[in-house]
């Protein structure tokens, strides 16, 4: 019996010990992951280049008036903006994973958009029927 006690004893630590494990590791890469792309999101971009397609797979890349249009994303998950491209009263923002977004406007219509990450520059695509985007880079940074 006392035996028996200890088996159970050993595969419950290691049951538990396999979970603590799994929790542990799971989690810390995940937090890590969420925290690192969503904190950086965090300030104010401006606007260098807009992509714009008249719906025939033609649109180009094209530099905007530079330090006019901007995008301000707060640790609040609010948005402050005055850019053109789709964006233009967004109230708020949520990061879906690291490559999507949702923007929530002030009728609480909520548009997912792509976006991309690459050294002090962020591209958000999407948010129209042809192609479109906004290429941003950080305050500061240009």
């Amino acid at each position: 019996m006392v035996k028996e006690q200890i088996i159970a004893m050993k595969k419950l630590i290691l049951v538990f010990g396999c979970f603590l494990a799994i929790l542990t590791f799971g989690c810390s890469k995940g937090s890590k992951q969420a925290t690192g792309n969503s904190s950086s999101l965090f300030g104010k971009w401006i606007l260098v280049e807009a992509l714009v397609d008249p719906g025939d797979g033609s649109g180009k890349w094209t530099a905007v008036k530079p330090n006019y249009y901007y995008l301000q994303l707060n640790t609040d998950s609010s948005v402050a903006s005055n850019c053109f491209t789709g964006l233009d009263g967004a109230k708020r923002f949520s990061v879906v994973n690291d490559s999507v977004m949702n923007f929530i406007f002030a009728n609480s219509q909520t548009i997912r958009f792509g976006y991309h990450m690459d050294n002090a520059s962020l591209t958000i695509t999407g948010g129209c029927i042809e192609a479109c985007g906004s290429k941003f880079v950080m305050t500061g940074s240009r």
